[in-house]
């Protein structure tokens, strides 16, 4: 029974990573903010200065705030990629809150690059003003549920 008891114990914290790994936004409340925008931008009528406003409206009711070029703050790294085939763009929008520091921000005794949160999906449409908008929409929404989540690992 014993043996028993100690391997559920080992594999219980094995795969419960829900419980163990992500709980990562806990204590964050600066950050450097990063837009990067890529690929075919101008044929798709992508604009870096319309994300990074709709990355600010967002953040400017939550408790993360943004600190300039600080190298001990994680960075929040948001960048959209775009294709284009015929007359249909195609986005891809990513946002992460990421560190590039060496030491381990959970304290486990690990060395490297870790990231506290990611999140992202595709959009595609036809219309280039539609798709410009559907881009903006996207980032305010990834942006939203950040700032969810970020309450919740915070409480």
């Amino acid at each position: 029974m014993k043996k028993f008891t100690l391997f559920f114990i080992f594999f219980y914290f094995i795969f419960n990573i829900e419980g163990n790994a992500f709980n990562k936004l806990k204590g964050i409340y600066e950050v450097d903010l990063i837009v990067e925008v890529y690929g075919d931008v101008e044929e798709c009528t992508i604009k870096k200065e319309s994300i990074v406003t709709a990355v600010k409206y967002i953040l400017q009711n939550s408790k993360i705030k943004i600190k300039k070029d600080d190298a001990y703050v994680p960075m929040l790294y948001v960048s959209v990629g775009v294709i284009t085939s015929g007359s249909v763009c195609t986005g891809d929008l990513d946002i992460r809150i990421q560190s590039l520091d060496g030491k381990d921000p959970l304290g486990l005794g690990n060395y490297g690059y870790f990231v506290y949160y990611r999140n992202g999906f595709l959009t595609s449409g036809g219309s280039l003003s539609e798709f410009a908008k559907s881009v903006d929409d996207g980032i305010e929404s990834l942006m939203k549920e950040l700032v969810v989540k970020h309450h919740e690992d915070n409480q």
